[in-house]
């Protein structure tokens, strides 16, 4: 049987036009100091990767890859590694608006004023956001941080709205769409990380590193 929307035990809405401003606030940052092309580390060899469709180094990260070769695809530049490292601005971005949403929610219960509450959540967001390996990471992509920090905010923020809703009729919908969330951005770094194991295991012997 198809089950009714319910409406959550807070009658405030969550405010989702604030974590717009709260994202595209740290996309602006973000892009103001946006890596011109390639940088150090794995870096280059990432954006190799992406560009060809290729695997990198263990674990091999098949999510990112596709993810980012279709991003890759659109005219947002003429330099490549910089549309990949825009990516990593973009994602890192919206990980940010929603660590506002789980911020502004979990301090109801301490905050009851609606704007000093929000005004705490985008302090706590924006010290989140500027921290050094979080504001480095976000300007160059040299790896799948940003996206694998997109992913824990997602499913965090989904997991809160879903326990949000009454007890007896919470939407079993909501909960397999965490689960499968999970299952796409953690299992296939399991599983990637297990079939490069394998083959570095049946190499011949003069071909390992």
């Amino acid at each position: 049987m198809r089950d009714q929307l319910t409406p959550y035990p807070d009658v405030e809405r969550p405010p989702y036009v604030t974590a717009l401003c709260v994202a595209l606030g740290a996309l602006l940052l973000y892009l103001a100091t946006l890596a011109p092309t390639t940088q150090f580390w794995d870096a280059s060899e990432y954006s190799t990767a992406v560009h060809a469709l290729g695997i990198p180094h263990p674990p091999g990260n098949p999510l990112f890859i596709l993810l980012a070769h279709a991003w890759g695809l659109l005219p947002l530049g003429a330099d490549y590694a910089r549309r990949i490292n825009l990516l990593a601005a973009v994602t890192s971005a919206a990980a940010a608006g929603f660590w506002f949403l789980i911020g502004e929610r979990w301090l109801r219960p301490i905050v009851s004023h609606p704007g000093l509450r929000r005004l705490t959540a985008a302090a706590g967001v924006l010290v989140g956001a500027t921290a050094f390996t979080v504001w480095n990471q976000s300007v160059a992509n040299e790896k799948v941080y940003t996206v694998s920090v997109l992913s824990i905010a997602l499913v965090l923020w989904l997991a809160v709205r879903w326990a949000d809703q009454p007890a007896a009729t919470r939407r079993d919908r909501d909960l397999m769409l965490i689960v499968y969330l999970l299952a796409l951005t953690a299992t296939s770094w399991r599983r990637s990380r297990r079939a490069s194991t394998c083959s570095c295991r049946s190499a011949p012997t003069s071909t390992r590193i």
